[in-house]
């Protein structure tokens, strides 16, 4: 039982330290790990822990809340991993079902870029390499790398290109050419 309550304590803090994150600008991308660690001792956890959630549906919302911390595209092949444990926990969830739904359309390579901008109301055009497991891969890294190099940078107006121009460098390095919202948005006008 000890053991238990050691998981519980180290799981409530991956979920603190993903909300500081997640409330922080340019941070959310530190939460991959933390998710992936938080999922880990879920999944290790049975579908009850009394005092902490009572239902296998209870069980379902908290993962549902880790996602909410995020950016659930960055690495959509894990979400959909959490998503689909979230499934076999509460079936009747339809906002999850709509959201596996969703992440199964971003990574499907035979749906284009454009018509999941339309199905799902996206605005802005993306490159497509960001639906790709090579990206998946190395987001992390490429984020801790625009992280360091941009370290102390003010994060006002203008950011978002010495941002962009980090990360495609970044990616290059990693062998992804990539296209920033900007090249892939002409006539959008970005601060």
């Amino acid at each position: 039982m000890d053991t238990m309550k050691n998981r519980i304590k180290k799981l409530a803090g991956l979920f603190s330290k993903m909300s500081a994150n997640a409330n922080t600008f340019g941070h959310m991308w530190k939460n991959i790990g933390l998710g992936k660690e938080a999922f880990t001792i879920m999944k290790e956890l049975p579908e009850t822990v009394p005092g902490e959630f009572d239902t296998p549906a209870e069980k379902a919302a908290l993962l549902g809340s880790m996602l909410e911390q995020m950016n659930e595209t960055d690495t959509p092949r894990f979400c959909i991993g959490v998503r689909e444990y979230m499934q076999a926990l509460a079936p009747d969830d339809e906002d999850n079902a709509a959201q596996l739904t969703m992440l199964r359309d971003y990574i499907d390579p035979a749906l284009p870029m454009e018509e999941f901008c339309r199905r799902y109301r996206r605005h802005l055009k993306f490159d497509p390499v960001e639906r790709t497991e090579e990206m998946e891969r190395v987001v992390e890294d490429v984020e801790r790398e625009c992280d360091r190099q941009l370290a102390g940078r003010p994060r006002g107006m203008g950011f978002c290109f010495a941002y962009w121009s980090a990360r495609s460098a970044a990616l290059s390095r990693h062998g992804i050419e990539w296209r920033s919202p900007a090249l892939m948005n002409p006539g959008v006008l970005f601060d």
